[in-house]
C-alpha cells in the first residue's frame, strides 16, 4: 500500500531505536511521544487492591442486592439470604464486569447443590433486578461465583483467633 509522503510521519515504527537524549531535557516534541497499550483485563485483576470507584460500585451493588431481597418476591427461597451468604463483591477496573462470590449455607451436599443450581437458573433475573434497583444504566455483566476459599479462610481465622486467645 502506498502512503503519501506528507502522511508518513503518522506511520513511524515504534520499535525503532530512538536517539538518546539527555534526561534533563524536558522539551519533547510530539513526534517522540508514543501511546501505551491499554491495560488488558486479566483474571488477576480481581486480586489487586480495588480503587475508590470500584469500592463505590461494589457498595452500590450490595445496596441494590439488599433492596432486591427486601422488596422483590423471588421465585424460590434458595436464592435468598436464608440459603446463601454473599461473601464478597468485586468489580473490574473498567466497571463493566462484576463477580459476586457467594457461599451456600446448608450443610448437606444435596441442599448446597440445589442452591448452586437455583443461582445458575435465576442469575439473569437477579442481575437485572440488581441493575434496576441499583440504577445502573451502563452495561454491567454480573456473574455469581461460588466462593470455594471461604471455608479455608474461616478455618484460618479461627486458628489465628484461638492462638491470640491463648497468648492473652
Amino acid at each position: 500500500m502506498m502512503i503519501p509522503g506528507q502522511y508518513l510521519r503518522f506511520f513511524k515504527d515504534k520499535n525503532k531505536d530512538k536517539p538518546k537524549q539527555p534526561e534533563n531535557d524536558s522539551s519533547i516534541g510530539f513526534d517522540q511521544i508514543y501511546t501505551k497499550a491499554p491495560r488488558s483485563f486479566s483474571h488477576s485483576e480481581f486480586d489487586s487492591t480495588p480503587t475508590n470507584t470500584q469500592e463505590r460500585m461494589a457498595e452500590r451493588i450490595n445496596r441494590a442486592l439488599s433492596m432486591v431481597y427486601s422488596v422483590e418476591s423471588l421465585p424460590t427461597h434458595l436464592i435468598t439470604p436464608s440459603a446463601m451468604k454473599i461473601h464478597s463483591i468485586k468489580v473490574s477496573r473498567n466497571l463493566r464486569r462484576c463477580q459476586i462470590a457467594y457461599v451456600p449455607l446448608p450443610t448437606k451436599a444435596e441442599q448446597r447443590g440445589k442452591v448452586h443450581r437455583a443461582i445458575q437458573k435465576y442469575a439473569d433475573l437477579l442481575s437485572s433486578l440488581i441493575r434496576t434497583h441499583g440504577q445502573i444504566y451502563r452495561p454491567l455483566s454480573i456473574k455469581f461465583v461460588a466462593d470455594t476459599q471461604a471455608k479455608e479462610l474461616d478455618t484460618l481465622y479461627e486458628k489465628i483467633s484461638a492462638e491470640l486467645k491463648e497468648e492473652s
